[in-house]
């Protein structure tokens, strides 16, 4: 319990980290999302080709691979990125590589009926996305987007490779003065449990709220 009781602070800190991280990153990785997976449907060959490209990148390579290439790889380049902010653009670029895939799928769901209401209407194509597609496809993509959200958190656990104090730095710091790694590392998967239990409760609330208006 000392143990517990010394450096489980440090543990809810490391959480401040990594929430600040994922809401960041979550956020840019949306709106950029967006954009990506309108430019890929709506974009002619040349620009949906590319970005085509890059999901597949995203998506092939591993997670820890592309976090060293951007914080070391880079270096060579006299581009010196400071663990926060190599961490940061990570956890964009992976996540802009996943959020096109759900904005696209969520997209393309919105029945070819709507859309061509929506030309009936006499709407652009901006307006028609804004009014009627985008709302329509939230449906669709809520449960993706949420387990998006979870999958960022989740990867937060590799920034402490490169010295960001997020959660796992501190288990890592205490492991190796309390030499006690079943408690520390303990306390780590409480925190990630509670942060990642918590959002997919707020995600269940939502898609409730969300079902009552369809």
């Amino acid at each position: 319990m000392h143990v517990v009781a010394l450096y489980w602070q440090a543990i809810v800190d490391g959480g401040g980290v990594d929430l600040e991280l994922t809401a960041i990153a979550v956020a840019v990785s949306v709106v950029v999302g967006i954009l990506a997976a309108v430019g890929r449907i709506y974009g002619g060959k040349l620009l949906g080709g590319a970005i085509t490209v890059y999901v597949e990148i995203i998506r092939g390579l591993p997670p820890i691979l592309q976090l060293f290439i951007i914080y070391f790889g880079l270096s060579q380049f006299q581009i010196n990125l400071s663990s926060f902010s190599a961490g940061l653009l990570w956890l964009v670029l992976y996540g802009v590589g996943y959020a096109v895939e759900i904005f696209r799928a969520g997209i393309e769901a919105v029945s070819v009926g709507q859309r061509e209401a929506a030309d009936a209407l006499g709407l652009t194509r901006v307006q028609a996305l804004r009014r009627i597609i985008l709302p329509q496809a939230w449906m669709v993509m809520l449960p993706s987007l949420m387990t998006f959200l979870v999958l960022q958190v989740k990867n937060t656990t590799l920034l402490y490779l490169v010295g960001i104090a997020d959660i796992m730095y501190q288990a890592r710091l205490g492991t190796s003065a309390t030499e006690q790694p079943a408690i520390m590392y303990g306390m780590a998967a409480i925190a990630y449990l509670i942060i990642n239990l918590t959002l997919s409760r707020i995600g269940s609330t939502l898609e409730r709220r969300q079902a009552l208006y369809r």
